[in-house]
């Protein structure tokens, strides 16, 4: 194409442009987009009732009375009425409530809530003929109707008439026509009124005939037993579950919520019992006693929980749950031993026998890595067979199918072991490849922790510090304590002894203990206590030296040792932990539960925000209940007690 016919067509185009009209350009586009606002008074409305409920929560009803009855003049929604009525309540203008109530009471048909609201209102009054006149005219003439049945009953329970509303429940329930049961409404109209026993006779009645509502049974009896303080109405219902159980042994539903009280109140002896019966009687019912078994095992209650899986093991082949009770077994054996300081090497190697026996007849494989792990825990640490428990762990660790959680925990065994026998690069090397792996679980967070440890015992303390400063946040409660404690001690060693060499000796001796050279420990922490010391330093070598003592079960020295500390130095950082370890020896070494009493007292009183003031609580309370005595006196440490403000 030639210049000239560019030209031209270039015009042509141009041209056309412009003659067009203006206005359809205009038509040619989008309208602007207009937001919608609301309309004026909605806002003011929703201020006002913002203003409103602002006043009646701060109790200010005055105020918040004036907005309602402006609100409701606007528009008599139930909404308004309420507060409105409320507020009218409270400020004990009982002749304007009445007048609202007849106000409102034309604006709703047959509202059988206005009518107690009317006889509330006029028994405030003084008129108690006119309210018991309503009130008996409301139960003498209500439909038979379950919905209305049930909101007549609320409304009365609303304004505290507990026996007139269950008079009701009564009522409809023996109605001639009626179809339906009321037992869960009649239940919970006895609760009100104080009649434990009746309501509780009702709910396992009701379970009777309708078994399928079992979970919601329980559920309306954990709130009643989570708020009985003295037990009270535990033991009502424990002993409504006994007779009702052995009145009817072929009643299924009563022996499981004669299982379920008992798991709820932690009373595992008794759960495992029932869990036996009900098995014995029912057949085929080992899950029931798994799941006891479980949580026994969660409540660190290991002789309890190696009863019930060694009852399930016992039946061998025969039930479909046989590995789980053999490998739940054994690490409840495990645990229950190393919970004990006293247990012998005989007794180790027995439960080696019992590991060893398990894989030689259920074989290496995904379902019995935990065997395996607490296996080799125990021959490396309890009877010093390194190089058995090294290779039972990297044989494991090759497992085919086991998860990547469970090839963790066994490289963080193995790197425990490589640490006690001093093998601290091969150590490092696995708590680290755990951490890269397992970065955002539990396990990688322990990880974590145990190589800031191993970098601690080697001097690293640069090193150490900045991991367990990381971990102070971590998930885990207990890990961000630990590391939190250990992050402060380096800090206040370097603080008082820049140069660090009061730290190292600390290292060291932290180091032998960890491996279980205890004279070693001992000569390191001298050291400390022969030199020209820091105040920081002298207060945790007493401490360290205490938990030395209690590692070779020298558990008077080691009660002296705390004692010492948190008497003469009760300011001390580790004032808390060593009442909290003392109280502990007290009660379960030394045999003297008065003295744990005491100690745990201290420490609710005296340091409240230690970690260890819940701990505390719990221990006391189980204490002086297994010693018989009342628990008012914890009433005294109740916030609500306080003469503060």
């Amino acid at each position: 194409m030639n210049l000239s016919k560019v030209i031209l067509s270039f015009m042509i185009i141009l041209t056309g442009v412009f003659c067009i009209n203006p206005t359809e350009l205009i038509a040619q586009t989008d309208p602007p987009v207009m937001l919608k606002k609301p309309p004026r008074n909605q806002n003011i409305k929703a201020s006002k009732e913002r203003l409103a409920i602002n006043y009646y929560t701060k109790k200010e009803y005055e105020k918040a009375a004036v907005i309602y009855k402006d609100l409701y003049d606007q528009s008599p929604r139930q909404y308004y009425y309420n507060y409105y009525l409320n507020c009218l309540i409270y400020l004990n203008d009982y002749k304007e409530a009445e007048r609202l109530i007849k106000k409102h009471k034309k604006t709703k048909s047959a509202n059988f809530r206005l009518e107690v609201d009317q006889a509330y209102v006029l028994g405030l009054m003084g008129n108690e003929k006119k309210s018991r006149k309503i009130i008996n005219d409301l139960i003498d003439n209500f439909p038979q109707n379950k919905s209305l049945v049930k909101q007549i009953a609320s409304a009365l329970q609303g304004k505290g008439y507990y026996e007139e509303a269950l008079l009701v429940y009564e009522t409809a329930r023996a109605m001639p026509d009626n179809n339906y049961n009321y037992d869960i409404e009649l239940a919970t109209a006895y609760q009100y009124t104080g009649n434990y026993e009746k309501m509780f006779d009702i709910y396992l009645e009701h379970l009777r005939t309708q078994p399928e509502e079992t979970q919601i049974v329980k559920n309306k009896m954990q709130i009643i037993i989570k708020r009985d303080i003295d037990d009270n109405l535990s033991g009502i219902l424990k002993k409504k579950l006994l007779e009702k159980a052995q009145r009817n042994p072929d009643v299924l539903v009563y022996s499981e919520m004669l299982l379920w009280h008992a798991m709820q109140t932690k009373d595992f002896e008794m759960a495992f019992r029932q869990a036996r019966a009900i098995d014995m009687r029912f057949h085929d019912q080992e899950e029931v006693m798994l799941e006891v078994a479980d949580v026994a095992l969660s409540n660190k209650q290991y002789v309890l929980a190696s009863k019930a899986y060694g009852y399930i093991k016992d039946k061998k082949e025969n039930s479909p749950f046989y590995l789980d009770a053999y490998t739940g077994y054994f690490v409840a054996i495990v645990k229950e031993a190393e919970g004990n300081q006293e247990t012998t090497v005989k007794q180790y190697k027995s439960i080696e026998k019992t590991g060893v026996k398990a894989l030689e007849e259920l074989g290496l494989n995904p379902g019995t890595i935990e065997i395996a792990g607490h296996l080799a825990h125990i021959i490396a640490f309890k009877l010093e067979k390194y190089d058995e428990s090294v290779t039972l762990l990297e044989q494991a660790i090759e497992t085919p199918s086991i998860t990547p959680v469970s090839k963790s925990w066994l490289k963080l065994e193995l790197a425990d072991i490589l640490l006690y026998k001093n093998k601290v690069w091969d150590a490092t090397l696995l708590y680290s490849q755990i951490e890269a792996d397992m970065k955002n679980e539990p396990i990688g967070h322990e990880a974590k922790f145990r190589n800031a440890q191993l970098y601690y015992f080697i001097g690293e303390y640069t090193w150490a510090k900045t991991k367990l400063d990381i971990l102070k946040s971590a998930t885990s409660k207990l890990i961000a304590n630990d590391a939190l404690e250990l992050s402060l001690f380096i800090k206040n060693m370097l603080e008082e002894d820049t140069l660090g060499f009061t730290l190292r000796l600390f290292s060291k001796s932290d180091l032998y203990a960890y491996q279980g050279n205890f004279d070693s420990a001992f000569i390191w922490l001298t050291k400390i206590e022969g030199q020209s010391t820091g105040l920081y330093s002298y207060e945790y070598m007493v401490y360290k030296k205490a938990g030395l003592m209690e590692d070779v079960q020298n558990y008077s020295k080691a009660d002296s040792l705390y004692n010492y500390l948190a008497k003469y130095y009760p300011e001390s950082i580790k004032a808390d932990n060593a009442i909290y370890k003392q109280a502990e020896l007290n009660r379960l070494h030394l045999q003297n539960p008065d003295i744990a009493l005491e100690l745990y007292m201290t420490l609710m009183k005296d340091y409240p925000e230690s970690i260890y003031a819940g701990e505390s609580r719990k221990k006391y309370r189980e204490l002086r209940k297994e010693s018989g005595f009342e628990e008012d006196i914890l009433n005294d440490l109740s916030p609500m007690n306080s003469d503060n403000p």
